[in-house]
């Protein structure tokens, strides 16, 4: 294929991405909010009697949160598109680390994709059934509890942690993305592996701090990142690269 083709290419890509990034972090951002006001602190996520409780006397409940894992999940589909767009960006950088740890962003999103849609259906099917068990199969329920595909949410990130902190540096080095962009990826990337660590170590406080701060950086990295890629700056993977930012 000819530089041109490859470029034009590029370029479509990065359009794609752009879009479709920006669409993710905005959806992520509301599900997000929705989620806190919403779900948060308003029953014991350990609970199925709780979840129950909450879902059956608030007739909005369980609407909302279906919102919330559907948004989730249509967000991470869409972040793919961004993590390929900003992939051919950074592949001249460091192309063995921009495929890996790309690889697992996609991985990563496709946690939370399939683990929103399970939770949703698993959870809801729990809740809503339960006060038509009797005595001892609610009991029994309540001693198994809800089953989810990344409950302690060290999956996530730590597949997609490695994808910020790894892109953020990279850019950061060559000039790829807008300096403040990159030192958010660079962050992000370092609180999500923070968390898996500190989750592990069962520091509770550092866990919330840092699952936070990747939660609240995780949609403004998604926004930023396409509307940079919006700008039509190109750099294609196989010439050389587009004049780096200072």
């Amino acid at each position: 294929w000819s530089p041109r083709k490859r470029g034009l290419e590029n370029t479509a890509m990065a359009r794609v991405g752009s879009v479709c990034s920006i669409l993710s972090g905005t959806i992520f951002l509301v599900s997000g909010v929705a989620f806190f006001l919403s779900q948060v602190g308003r029953f014991d996520w350990n609970s199925v009697k709780s979840i129950s409780d909450y879902l059956t006397q608030d007739p909005v409940a369980a609407t909302l949160w279906t919102l919330v894992n559907v948004g989730a999940a249509v967000a991470s589909l869409l972040a793919v598109a961004g993590v390929l767009a900003l992939s051919d960006r950074l592949r001249t950088a460091g192309e063995g680390l921009v495929r890996w740890t790309g690889t697992l962003a996609i991985i990563g999103y496709a946690i939370i994709a399939i683990t929103n849609v399970a939770d949703l259906y698993q959870i809801k099917r729990l809740a809503l059934g339960y006060g038509h068990l009797d005595a001892a199969a609610q009991q029994a329920i309540e001693v198994i509890g809800i089953g989810s595909l990344d409950p302690t949410l060290r999956l996530r990130f730590l597949t997609i942690g490695p994808w910020f902190l790894v892109a953020g540096w990279l850019a950061l080095r060559h000039g790829r993305l807008p300096r403040g962009l990159a030192t958010l990826g660079v962050i992000a990337g370092s609180a999500a592996l923070f968390f898996v660590a500190v989750s592990l170590l069962e520091l509770p406080t550092l866990t919330m701090a840092a699952g936070a701060l990747a939660v609240i950086f995780h949609p403004l990295w998604l926004i930023w990142t396409g509307i940079v890629l919006g700008r039509n700056r190109p750099t294609d993977s196989h010439s050389k690269p587009a004049q780096p930012y200072p």
